[in-house]
């Protein structure tokens, strides 16, 4: 589990954001500029070739995008995960604007009409088990070829510290079971100072080069 400060948060941020005018729209949020910033860093910690292709997860709240939306307090799972694309060498060299960019793209396609249609989707689907994690089904069991891609799951406005269920104040909060290959996720730290921290799952080869990557591209910035 790796840590950022809220300093070098807003440091890439304001990387991400550089150039961008009011014609532009609004800027990029936390998660997206933390997730290009991820993306990024694991195809150079991978070694991915300029032309190898290379996919980020991004699980959408769909809460709002329905119309009528769902109401509050809702809890159900009403979450998509849709796709952001890109080549390796295109994430790595251009500014990191782009790789947020191809992000937001993703994130926009979910739509009520998207929604809508996925919900019909999947109702005339006979076998919902293959839409479930790999590793539950005992994916991790087959042979590993490499992953060019990862995902990326944000808890960052999620209520997760001092919640008491009935045995006081929690001694750990964060993701139990973190075993799959490109797995992540982003969440505030418990000490209340705006630093985020982020949890990843790569291969162990690339977990070192990983975290230089990570690091020294913040400070850079």
């Amino acid at each position: 589990m790796l840590r950022l400060t809220k300093i070098q948060v807003e440091k890439l941020r304001n990387k991400a954001n550089e150039g961008r005018n009011i014609e532009s729209g609004r800027g990029y949020t936390r998660y997206e500029t933390l997730s290009a910033h991820v993306w990024r860093s694991v195809c150079k910690a991978r070694g991915h070739q300029p032309e190898q292709p290379t996919a980020l997860g991004v699980c959408v709240d769909s809460r709002r995008r329905m119309q009528p939306p769902l109401p509050d307090g809702y809890f159900g799972n009403a979450t998509f995960d849709v796709i952001a694309v890109s080549h390796a060498g295109e994430l790595m060299s251009k500014p990191l604007e782009y790789a947020a960019s191809k992000i937001r793209e993703a994130i926009e396609t979910v739509t009520n009409e998207y929604v809508r249609s996925a919900i019909d989707f999947l109702k005339n689907q006979p076998d919902l088990t293959k839409f479930q994690d790999l590793h539950s089904l005992g994916g991790t069991e087959g042979p590993f070829y490499g992953n060019p891609n990862i995902g990326v799951v944000s808890w960052l406005t999620l209520p997760i510290y001092g919640l008491d269920f009935g045995w006081g104040k929690e001694i750990y909060m964060g993701p139990g079971s973190h075993d799959f290959d490109g797995d992540s996720l982003l969440l505030p730290s418990s000490n209340g100072d705006g630093s985020l921290i982020l949890a990843i799952c790569l291969q162990v080869a690339h977990m070192e080069a990983f975290k230089k990557y990570f690091y020294e591209d913040t400070y850079l910035v």
